[in-house]
């Protein structure tokens, strides 16, 4: 059950990152793309904050499932190795 929990927990927080990563290089490379291209201000000054947006909530979501995966597996792996103990008391 432990091994389980731990691998799906790192597969969870891997593909999560992979994602992440992914979309804020697309999002990314399309917004810089189209101001490249429309050389417009007004442009740029309407989508900025958008952007910055969707950037923090793809960081957050990158840096922050696979920090919060690996705690959750240090705590499985730590509760496994007490009760592993514990249990080891009554044999």
């Amino acid at each position: 059950m432990e091994t389980s929990l731990v691998n799906f927990l790192s597969s969870l927080s891997s593909t999560t990152f992979r994602v992440a990563a992914i979309c804020f290089v697309v999002v990314n490379t399309a917004a810089i793309v189209v101001f490249a291209l429309s050389k417009s201000r007004h442009l740029v000054n309407a989508w900025t904050k958008r952007i910055v947006t969707i950037d923090a909530v793809l960081l957050g979501a990158g840096l922050g499932v696979p920090l919060l995966a690996g705690a959750a597996k240090l705590g499985i792996r730590a509760l496994a190795g007490m009760a592993g103990g514990v249990l080891g008391l009554f044999k």
